[in-house]
């Protein structure tokens, strides 16, 4: 099946769905896919044809990607591209695990001989670099923020980079600095370090960064901000409007980095360079993530974007 099919399943079951699961009516349906109620009418007939819809009215989703909402938030953020996981019957918490391994799969064929990898940290990333398998390209995996201490290492900027590098067989570049150095000449001389510039360079020049997003809920539960994040400071980030953190640097409602003795502090590649790397993947999975996630691809931090398809219903603001 090539893919003008397989976008053309996804709708008919996105339609049959709409109709049959969520009752909705056909100008309801057209209104919203921006369709005509006429067309809607003949989507539904051909979704019973084709055995999408069976007699006892259970949609069947046989395809990993939800195409349909991959074309409508690429065209609506203008993204250069998009895979969203098909979570209809799913188990809820198989879902990020399984949108890592979509992850995994966008990454393998992408990957291109001498290129550098940037990344950052989080589960997110964990369950995706658990999927990858070895490859024959020469690559570099580079680690664009400092390490922290945490009691599950793979979670942590280091463990991605190692855990990555040794699932492709690659060279993976570490940062010899913590996250967070309070004392501004500490953290400068720390950045003058041969290595450390070194690799500093190689993120701003890298071809293809990883990331996630972190919502602020998740600042108070995920144990590798403990031992850095203070009340006080999480207190600031609140006071002055953040909505997520993406590199672990905290951005507001515009998207715009805040001044906070948190930001001030933080060893990471700044924003300013992160829209000049081609291809910024964020793998995010959560409706928590949604706001973050909109903003930050409104801003152009993000040009690929992997999600889970209610995640995905949530950033164009469908639920």
């Amino acid at each position: 099946m090539n893919a003008k099919e397989l976008k053309k399943y996804s709708l008919l079951a996105e339609v049959a769905c709409d109709y049959y699961e969520r009752g909705l009516d056909q100008n309801c349906i057209a209104d919203r896919l921006c369709l005509s109620r006429t067309r809607v009418s003949r989507l539904l007939k051909e979704a019973q044809e084709k055995g999408i819809v069976n007699v006892k009215v259970t949609i069947n989703y046989p395809y990993e990607r939800h195409f349909e909402l991959e074309e409508r938030l690429k065209n609506r953020f203008s993204l250069d591209d998009v895979r969203v996981l098909n979570n209809r019957n799913r188990i809820k918490e198989t879902i990020p695990n399984d949108v890592g391994n979509l992850a995994a799969t966008y990454i393998t064929e992408h990957l291109k001989k001498d290129m550098v990898i940037g990344t950052s940290w989080g589960t997110t990333l964990s369950n995706t670099v658990e999927h990858l398998s070895e490859s024959a390209t020469p690559l570099q995996v580079v680690q664009l923020m400092g390490s922290v201490p945490c009691s599950s290492p793979s979670y942590t900027p280091q463990g991605v980079v190692a855990n990555m590098a040794s699932a492709l067989k690659c060279h993976g570049s570490f940062l010899n600095m913590p996250l967070f150095i309070e004392d501004d000449y500490v953290r400068a001389s720390m950045r003058q370090d041969k290595n450390n510039q070194k690799i500093l360079n190689q993120g701003m020049f890298a071809d293809m960064v990883l990331t996630s997003i972190n919502d602020l809920e998740s600042v108070n539960k995920k144990n590798f901000w403990l031992g850095y994040m203070t009340p006080q400071m999480y207190q600031e980030i609140c006071d002055k409007g953040a909505v997520g953190a993406l590199f672990a640097r905290f951005f507001d409602e515009a998207g715009n980095e805040i001044d906070c003795a948190w930001n001030h502090c933080c060893v990471s590649i700044s924003f300013k360079h992160i829209i000049n790397v081609p291809n910024v993947v964020c793998i995010a999975s959560g409706i928590q993530k949604a706001k973050a996630v909109s903003i930050a691809i409104q801003k152009k931090y993000i040009n690929t974007l992997i999600t889970d398809g209610t995640t995905a219903s949530a950033i164009m603001g469908l639920i």
